[in-house]
């Protein structure tokens, strides 16, 4: 009864601050459990997220709101309404060229333990598809986020996270909040859950300093705030424009013509037949045998009524809408014809022929580059935190990272010009083996790789067998088969 009661009172309070234009920041506003006014202050891209979501979904587009044809005395002619994946592939290309392979992690600096711990999480919480999933959704939707939860195991009490991909189609509400200068200062992320038969809304805040965890009671809101363990904003906030972005009225036009000619096609699929009433009569018997048609006068007449031919505008139309949408969005064609003939071409070949990918690709980078990066050190905050014995290790890592090729011809064709760099003399074997990033600990690997070569060396040394220790064996004999004269 107390709660439900300090419930109004907080209510009727925050009515009070509002209505005399108090200003609080957000910290204040979640200690007086404002949480309207506190989501107010974030970024809301709601409208912008559903109209993408709508052209992303082949049955909320445009052509499917086709009007039908009635007709006098008979059933409704049902249109045709051919919607297209048209976003779909446009977003699964781009996600390809830019996530197809995994990201390719580096050490510069650090210990390789330490180094171990990173790439060891990443693989314990499927990063790379995680990733994808993020990227995908985010193409689709313009946001969508990645969020590391970070608890403690009810049985063991050990500190666990876990990853999770957020995004609109999930069932999840983005609120981020950035200062002047780009940097995220707050996220907010909201959600439904069915207690007893009842939807329960929850609003849950990040920052740098706290986790705010809010619940919808029946009045105001129920409010758990602790400190933020890792001092960051666990979440990486993905936002781009659509994959499709400035192609949407031609995918939409590309629709109803494909529509149209079913209709075309659906009207003259059976024969139609045009004929003068004499010869109409002498067909008036459905059991009379045969298919004689007879006419009776000069004038009398029975044809087939052709369909209508395409014209040149129109296929020309269809084509150019084809072309156009993959040109404006910077998405190679993967067609069957396109493909054939690509195996026997090297690395280079492909990415001249597939420019427009890489041109997309790189546009999308200066996003991406930065978001992983942020990541990385989210990640590193977390170790130190799960692991604080190692944590002057974990802080003093240096990590590289690059987005990997496409194709893996390149990365062939990368690892082979390695080798030829240092079998001639032109860089170390540490670079090289860093260059190649196949193992996880490069100092341990040039550690074997010296170790393996100096015993070679040795073997090489030592000094041949006397022939009386080692004498000569008798020559084996061996059969032949005998020659044909």
């Amino acid at each position: 009864m107390n709660n439900y009661l300090q419930q109004i009172l907080t209510y009727f309070r925050n009515l009070t601050l509002n209505a005399s234009g108090v200003s609080r920041d957000l910290y204040q506003l979640l200690q007086d459990k404002d949480i309207s006014r506190a989501l107010d202050m974030l970024q809301n891209r709601d409208d912008e997220v559903d109209q993408a979501i709508k052209e992303y979904n082949p049955q909320t587009h445009d052509v499917m709101k086709r009007p039908n044809k009635f007709r006098k005395g008979d059933d409704p002619y049902i249109t045709e309404k051919l919607p297209r994946t048209r976003a779909r592939y446009i977003n699964d290309i781009e996600l390809f060229f830019l996530l197809g392979n995994p990201i390719e992690w580096k050490k510069e600096e650090g210990d390789d333990e330490a180094f171990s711990l990173f790439t060891d999480f990443l693989e314990e919480q499927h990063f790379n598809s995680r990733i994808r999933q993020a990227k995908r959704l985010a193409g689709a939707e313009t946001e969508s986020a990645l969020i590391a939860h970070i608890y403690r195991d009810d049985d063991t009490g050990e500190r666990r996270v876990k990853l999770n991909v957020l995004a609109r189609s999930k069932g999840y509400r983005l609120r981020p909040l950035f200062d002047t200068i780009g940097n995220m200062t707050a996220f907010a992320y909201g959600y439904v859950t069915k207690e007893h038969g009842r939807s329960i809304q929850h609003w849950d805040f990040q920052t740098p300093k706290i986790l705010a965890y809010c619940r919808k009671a029946q009045i105001g809101w129920e409010i758990e705030i602790y400190p933020n363990p890792t001092g960051k904003i666990n979440v990486i906030y993905f936002q781009q424009p659509k994959a499709w972005d400035g192609a949407e009225a031609r995918i939409n036009r590309e629709e109803m013509l494909d529509s149209k000619t079913g209709d075309t096609n659906n009207y003259f699929s059976d024969p139609i037949a045009a004929a003068t009433a004499d010869v109409i009569q002498t067909m008036t018997d459905p059991n009379k045998p045969g298919k004689l048609i007879q006419l009776t006068g000069e004038k009398s007449r029975f044809e087939y009524v052709n369909p209508p031919q395409a014209s040149q505008t129109r296929d020309a139309e269809k084509s150019d809408l084809s072309k156009s949408i993959l040109f404006d969005t910077y998405t190679p064609d993967f067609d069957t014809e396109a493909m054939r003939g690509f195996g026997t071409l090297s690395g280079v070949a492909i990415r001249n022929a597939f420019i427009l990918g890489y041109i997309k690709r790189d546009n999308r980078k200066e996003i991406y580059d930065e978001l992983v990066g942020r990541f990385r050190n989210i990640v590193i905050a977390i170790l130190a935190y799960e692991h604080p014995d190692k944590r002057a290790a974990l802080e003093a890592l240096k990590i590289k990272f690059e987005f990997a090729e496409p194709f893996a011809d390149d990365k062939q064709a990368k690892w082979q010009s390695i080798a030829s760099l240092y079998q001639a003399g032109l860089i170390s074997l540490e670079t090289a083996v860093t260059m190649l990033s196949l193992t996880d600990a490069p100092e341990e690997e040039i550690a074997r790789l010296l170790a393996a070569s100096a015993q070679k060396q040795q073997q090489g040394q030592q000094p041949s067998a006397n022939k009386e220790d080692n004498p000569a064996q008798p020559p084996v004999n061996i059969p032949r088969e005998p020659i044909s004269a």
